[in-house]
């Protein structure tokens, strides 16, 4: 919620965009590094005490943006944000992935999306109606005190049965699905660059912060919609037709937004933007829990955590400088020439995909 507030806050005090790219990178970076101990924070906690582990020290985070201005407490306070944001994330995947039967999944992954989009779009709507300064993270501080309200009536989760742990080689699970991988790596990239660096890019070509922010909020809105419909279609469509044709749009969207940001004409194509970015990433995580069940499921749904975290940490650093060296619509290039790349890559590993599924184990019992 607070990676687009801070990102213009720094921005307008005279910082530049590269380094407000390597800054607004860290909470990534913090959950690349805090990912591998995640799972035995669960099994020691339990999945509530986790969350509201993970929700109550962001609250601590949004009141510390609130009271400093100090970039160096800024920069530990991002690092720390990126450990809630793993606390709260890291717990849930797997579930929400393997819970239900396939022809129900994509719709349980996409309201699931749906309502993580919504908060990535709190920060930029509450930086809309109140401005820069300690309004919005006072506001954000609020909104996830009252998640941790509904947290706590949910009630306590029943006991998970202890299982064997799995030990699948991470080759063997990204050689099964490159496409679906390179796509989540992408959507995170561009996920994390657009946050925090579209305000940015705004504030460069003279809109104002709300305007700015309202750009986030048009392709955030888009997420939360691609999630849903084409969550919903993967449990009835053809769902490597749909992978390569959202790949596509998301290729050329960029290029449009080049054409039309700055005026009105740029909400619908951010929000298409929004829209592929959405789906990619639900089509993706849906895509890994047809092909991994029982015991690879997890690591897989690990891995894919993993990637797109890697994708976040180098998309605002990356962008940043060739927003440096490009100029504004640096940000567009970039963020397009990577796309087709990727377009081109998964195209050809779909159509040398292979039809297996991963269980975890083979015939003799041996873990795969």
């Amino acid at each position: 919620m607070s990676l687009p507030l801070i990102a213009m806050t720094l921005h307008q005090s005279g910082m530049a965009t590269a380094w407000v790219g390597v800054i607004c990178g860290l909470p990534w970076l913090a959950l690349m590094i805090l990912s591998p101990v995640i799972p035995m924070i669960v099994a020691h906690l339990g999945l509530q005490r986790t969350v509201l582990t993970g929700i109550l020290t962001s609250i601590v985070v949004f009141t510390g943006f609130a009271l400093t201005h100090s970039v160096a407490m800024w920069s530990v306070l991002l690092f720390l944000q990126g450990g809630t944001l793993a606390l709260r994330w890291a717990a849930m995947d797997a579930w929400i992935a393997g819970a239900v039967a396939d022809n129900s999944r994509g719709r349980l992954v996409a309201t699931y999306e749906l309502v993580a989009s919504f908060s990535m779009a709190a920060g930029p709507g509450f930086l809309a109606v109140l401005g820069l300064g300690a309004g919005p993270f006072s506001a954000c501080a609020a909104l996830a005190a009252f998640s941790a309200i509904l947290v706590l009536a949910a009630g306590r989760e029943p006991p998970a049965p202890v299982v064997a742990e799995a030990r699948v080689r991470p080759w063997r699970i990204v050689s099964l699905e490159k496409a679906a991988f390179i796509g989540i790596f992408l959507v995170g990239f561009t996920e994390s660059s657009n946050v925090t660096l579209l305000p940015v890019l705004a504030l460069r070509l003279g809109l104002a912060p709300r305007a700015a922010a309202l750009l986030v909020m048009m392709v955030q809105a888009g997420v939360a919609g691609g999630s849903v419909m084409f969550g919903m279609l993967a449990d009835f469509c053809s769902r490597r037709s749909m992978f390569l044709a959202i790949w596509l749009a998301a290729s050329l969207a960029p290029l449009v937004v080049s054409v039309v940001l700055g005026g009105t004409g740029a909400w619908p194509v951010l929000v298409v933007w929004g829209l592929a970015q959405g789906s990619l990433f639900t089509l993706g995580m849906v895509m890994l829990g047809a092909r991994f069940q029982g015991p690879a499921l997890g690591p897989a749904v690990a891995l894919a955590m993993a990637i797109y975290t890697a994708g976040g940490i180098f998309g605002p650093p990356c962008i940043g400088a060739m927003m440096a060296l490009l100029g504004p619509y640096g940000m567009i290039y970039g963020l397009a020439g990577l796309a087709f790349v990727a377009l081109a890559a998964g195209s050809c590993f779909e159509v040398f995909r292979p039809h297996v599924v991963l269980l975890g184990q083979d015939t003799t019992g041996r873990i795969a």
